[in-house]
């Protein structure tokens, strides 16, 4: 048998804000395929060590969202388009990147 060596925490973390981005465009952009973000989101949250990748996930999703919803509010001209009101979605990114943050942390602070 082979025996694989453990997973840099940071290599991890990098999987799980690959998931994040991926799951985050997958949810806002592209209508349909959310078994896309689901894989990705599972697949980051089970990479080894643990914390690091969910907090990928999470960071990445969040920022994600952040980007997409600011830059979609910044091309709207106000003379001729009424933006929608976002702010119940910036805060899910906000809180997403947030928990994001406190699982690196908690990460960080096991090693």
């Amino acid at each position: 048998m082979h025996e694989h060596p453990p997973r840099d925490a940071w290599t991890a973390f990098g999987l799980g804000v690959m998931g994040g981005v991926i799951s985050g465009l997958s949810l806002l952009s592209f209508a349909g395929i959310f078994i896309v973000a689901i894989i990705a989101i599972l697949a980051g949250f089970l990479v080894r060590p643990r914390p690091f990748g969910a907090a990928g996930v999470l960071i990445g999703w969040g920022v994600t969202w952040l980007s997409l919803l600011a830059g979609a509010q910044s091309r709207c001209d106000p003379a001729s388009c009424e933006p929608p009101n976002l702010t119940p979605w910036i805060a899910i990114a906000v809180g997403l990147f947030a928990s994001g943050a406190l699982l690196l942390v908690i990460g960080i602070r096991r090693r």
